[in-house]
């Protein structure tokens, strides 16, 4: 028995072929991705918001850590350095164990806008602050420090003054050489002190060796006019006319007053020691001071450093200060000379000595011959040295 397939299949019509009516598809994908977009963006704002909660915490507990006031019986001291750089005092924070990671900090200090905001000086900390309480602190004041004794050395020169003083933390010392490199007119007696080629700081000799006590806040050029000042008292009308009578400047008694100063081991050698300079630079054949002294000054600024004892090959550096080579006072002071080295220079002793040298503790051996002085070279062993 046959089906009849007219109930099943559709009819065409005019030879057409029946459409097919399909089902439209809902776009899935689209909102997939929407979907997607919009959990993104809800997990952002839930991290942002966290990030924004625990930072605004951060803060507000650092800024609050950072009020307490603290004394030195409830808070550690912490010194910044002049000049020091963020990286130097996150170092110096965790080798104290103020902090755990110098990167983090660093990377705060930036963002939070501390860098070049920390002050030199010393600050109270406690272990229990957080990074933002510790930056907080290094960028206000330090603390106050009525006053503050600073000690100028005799005996060294202007750059090894100032690394003593760098390296004990008061002062910038290249800014501190800066300013020492300026002609300064204010005092009459720097008014024909220039810089030269062979002479770099004008101020090299002046800078009074002494203990001062400074103000709270000072800066180098208050130090350095501190100094001067008391050069200035130091150097009185007396001296000037003194100089004047030797028919010398007064930078040319301060030169000769620096080499007493680092020839003469003992007080009773300093007139005695001015006496044969002064007997060299009247003479007319033995103009040349020969003073050790200023082979360590030129070796110095030559970047070799002193050394224990000048030995023959040492006179034969090629400097303007080499009095070896070149007659006369050098072209200035090799060092910040006293009060005592200052009167010397201008009040010798009167003698005929030419010639001088130091024994192994320190006794000056004079002579008015060379024979004399080899002779008695000779006899202390301290002759020879090559």
């Amino acid at each position: 028995m046959q089906k009849n397939d007219t109930a099943t299949k559709p009819i065409e019509k005019d030879g057409l072929k029946p459409v097919k009516h399909k089902k439209r598809k809902r776009p899935r994908k689209k909102r997939y991705l929407f979907l997607k977009f919009l959990i993104l963006v809800l997990i952002c704002v839930v991290v942002f918001m966290t990030c924004a909660l625990y930072g605004y915490r951060f803060i507000m507990e650092g800024m609050a850590q950072a009020k307490v006031i603290l004394t030195e019986e409830t808070g550690i001291v912490f010194k910044v350095p002049y000049g020091a750089s963020t990286a130097s005092i996150a170092e110096d924070l965790k080798n104290q164990g103020f902090i755990k990671d110098t990167r983090i900090y660093r990377i705060l200090s930036k963002i939070l806008g501390f860098d070049n905001t920390y002050k030199a000086g010393k600050f109270l900390l406690t272990k229990d602050m957080n990074y933002y309480a510790i930056m907080a602190r290094l960028g206000g004041e330090p603390l106050k420090n009525p006053t503050q004794d600073i000690r100028i050395p005799e005996g060294k020169t202007l750059l090894e003054t100032a690394k003593i003083l760098a390296e004990q933390g008061y002062i910038d010392g290249e800014k501190f050489l800066k300013l020492c490199e300026k002609s300064n007119t204010a005092f009459l007696f720097l008014k024909d002190v220039k810089q030269t080629g062979a002479r770099k700081y004008p101020l090299e000799g002046y800078l009074y060796p002494d203990t001062y006590k400074m103000d709270e806040g000072w800066t180098e050029e208050d130090l350095i006019e501190r100094l001067l000042k008391e050069f200035d008292r130091v150097f009185t009308k007396e001296y000037y006319d003194r100089a004047e009578e030797l028919g010398m400047t007064v930078d040319e008694v301060i030169t000769l007053a620096s080499l007493i100063e680092m020839e003469a081991k003992y007080p009773t050698d300093y007139k005695k020691i001015s006496s044969v300079f002064h007997n060299r630079l009247n003479s007319q054949e033995l103009r040349k001071l020969q003073s050790d002294a200023t082979i360590q000054y030129a070796r110095v600024y030559e970047g070799l450093g002193r050394i224990s004892t000048v030995l023959n090959k040492d006179l034969e550096i090629e400097h303007p200060y080499n009095t070896y080579k070149y007659e006369g006072l050098p072209p200035g002071p090799i060092c910040s000379p006293r009060k005592e080295s200052i009167e010397a220079a201008l009040y010798p002793e009167k003698t005929n000595y030419y010639y001088f040298f130091a024994t192994p503790d320190g006794t000056n051996i004079y002579n008015e011959t060379f024979e004399g002085h080899l002779r008695d070279q000779q006899k202390y062993g301290v002759s020879g040295q090559n």
